[in-house]
Order: structure tokens, then C-alpha cells, then sequence
């Protein structure tokens, strides 16, 4: 009976073994097809950079399996994001999204697909924004600034990148927390509002530092401050917001790269760990330096803490500025 039973348990643990092979032998290599990173704006801003660094490294990373960055822009990011959405969870699509992604629900009456329809992979890197002004205005710093809309109500124009732009909310969030009044100027994009603001038709904006530094540093432009929790290691004799007088400001843009909901847990930490690998690498850093975005690489779980946070916080922005859902 003993021989009997050792017969049996060798055939059973044969056959486990067997099966377990089998099952490898038939799960399918990641990728097993050519990955597309969806990049819901324009080519050429740095969610579009992020995305082409990251797959290039990726695609030599995988043992130069083809993966390609598709700009699909439209509706505030609405329209590429969608299709991250309605893709097939397994990998073979992802999309690198900036901060807007989490204001398009408070922003439009119709969205076509839930904040819950894409999970996080990564928060890759966060970009601080700059208060500029005109030079001709006779301000120094932020402070003076106030001082000046103050006694000049109306008076000042402020640049920005219409309606819920990143612009905007950062000079909504300002008059609303210093009690200053300015023009709003909407411009189809941020590029498009600098000859303007140069030419001192209008005479403040709130960008990104990578947009405006070259203005900057040709003397066209004068930064007050910068808006992030701590000052920029790329400016480290800028002021942030808050130690130029704003308590509580703290205002960036950041970009994230996001997957379908329903794709496998693991393969969401594989992606994790292979594109926190990259972002974390000297040169990756070194080539986001130039965009003044500063690496983040975040875990998946921070990322989706970290993204839901600041919906609800620019949600209630966007409502406490009377900005309606069109």
C-alpha cells in the first residue's frame, strides 16, 4: 500500500508539475505586440517629451519590442483619454496625462468615461509654475504685485490658457486668496498668449517655469515666485508663493501615466517598476532638467492617492472660482 501511495503522489506531483509548465509555456509574453502610449495634447509640450523618452527606453528595455507615442488631442485631453479607457487591458495601451486629467469632470456637463475606467501606473514628474510679469509694471515682488492690483483695481490683465487651463485656476486661486481683481485674457494655449504678454498688451501670467524661462532669462519677463510646496532645485534663489507672502498657495502641473482599469494587478506593478527604473535613470533626469520637471517615479498607490487628492482639491477650486460645467 505504502509502494501504492508513492506511486500515486509521484504521478500527482508529475502531472502539477506538467500542468504548471504547460500553463507557463501558454501565458503570453508582455508585450507580445507593439505598445502605444497615448498622449491626449498636442506634440511638442511635456507630457509628449515624457512620453517619447519613455518609450524609447521601454522599447529597448523589452528587448526592442516597438512601442510608439500616438498624440490624440481634443476636448482638454477628453478625447485621447478616452481611448486609454476603452482599450483592452493588457498592456498594450497606456496614456501620459497632465493635472487636467483630474478637472475635466468638473469642467464639462458630459465626460465619456469615469475616473474609475483607468487606473494609475506612475506620477512621473511635477513641473512648478511661475508668476511673471511684464517688466514695465513697477513691481518687484509679489508682495508689490498685490499692492499694485489692490490700488488699481481691474486694472491689470492677466494671460491665460481659457477656460480651466492651468493658467487660469493658478490666477483664479491668486485673486481668490489675496483679494485682487485682474482681467482675464484667454489665449488658445500658452505659447499663444507670450507675444501679448511680452509686448505689454497684458501684463501678468501664471505658466510653467519651462514656458517662460527663456523670456526670463533675456530680460522680456521678470519671475516673482514659484508655486510649488518647496523652491525649484532648478531656481534656487526663487521664492516659492508661500515665502513670498500667499500662505497655503502651493499650485504645479504634473504628469501621469495611466492604464485601462481592469489591467492585471501585476502587470500594473511590472509597468511600475520598469518606467520608475527609467525615470530614475541620470540621463532621463538629466533630459527632464530641461523642461524644469522634477522626476517623481511614484508607486502606483501613491499615485492614485496623489491624483485623487488633487481632484477633490481642484474640483473645489473650480467651484469656489464660479467656474460652471459646460
Amino acid at each position: 500500500m505504502q509502494s501504492t501511495r508513492r506511486t500515486l503522489l509521484a504521478a500527482t506531483a508529475a502531472a502539477a508539475l506538467g500542468a504548471a509548465t504547460g500553463a507557463q509555456a501558454q501565458a503570453p509574453a508582455y508585450p507580445s505586440k507593439p505598445v502605444r502610449i497615448m498622449v491626449p495634447y498636442p506634440p511638442g509640450g511635456a507630457s509628449d517629451v515624457t512620453a517619447r523618452i519613455l518609450a524609447d527606453k521601454l522599447s529597448r528595455r523589452w528587448g526592442g519590442k516597438p512601442v510608439f507615442v500616438e498624440n490624440k488631442a481634443g476636448a482638454n485631453g477628453v478625447v485621447g483619454t478616452e481611448t486609454v479607457a476603452r482599450a483592452e487591458p493588457d498592456g498594450h495601451t497606456l496614456g501620459l496625462v497632465a493635472s487636467s486629467h483630474v478637472t475635466n469632470h468638473a469642467l464639462m456637463k458630459k465626460v465619456p468615461y469615469e475616473m474609475s475606467d483607468m487606473v494609475p501606473v506612475t506620477i512621473t514628474a511635477q513641473v512648478q509654475l511661475g508668476l511673471v510679469v511684464n517688466p514695465s509694471l513697477p513691481v518687484r515682488n509679489v508682495q508689490e504685485l498685490i499692492a499694485y492690483a489692490k490700488a488699481n483695481p481691474g486694472k491689470l490683465s492677466v494671460a491665460t490658457s481659457g477656460r480651466g487651463s492651468n493658467p487660469q485656476l493658478w490666477a483664479l486661486a491668486f485673486q481668490q486668496m489675496t483679494g485682487t481683481q485682474m482681467v482675464d485674457v484667454p489665449y488658445k494655449g500658452s505659447s499663444a498668449a507670450h507675444p501679448d504678454l511680452l509686448s505689454g498688451q497684458t501684463q501678468v501670467m501664471f505658466d510653467a517655469v519651462a514656458a517662460v524661462m527663456p523670456h526670463v532669462k533675456a530680460g522680456k519677463l521678470r519671475l516673482l515666485a514659484v508655486g510649488g510646496a518647496r523652491r525649484s532645485p532648478f531656481l534656487p534663489d526663487v521664492p516659492t508663493m508661500q515665502e513670498a507672502g500667499v500662505p497655503g498657495y502651493v499650485n504645479a502641473s504634473w504628469g501621469a501615466v495611466i492604464a485601462p482599469a481592469r489591467t492585471p494587478r501585476a502587470l500594473v506593478e511590472r509597468l511600475n517598476a520598469d518606467i520608475v527604473a527609467i525615470l530614475n535613470e541620470p540621463d532621463t533626469k538629466e533630459r527632464m532638467a530641461v523642461l524644469s520637471a522634477e522626476v517623481t517615479a511614484s508607486s502606483a498607490e501613491d499615485a492614485a492617492a496623489y491624483m485623487r487628492s488633487e481632484e477633490l482639491r481642484l474640483t473645489k477650486l473650480i467651484r469656489d472660482v464660479g467656474i460652471p460645467p459646460e
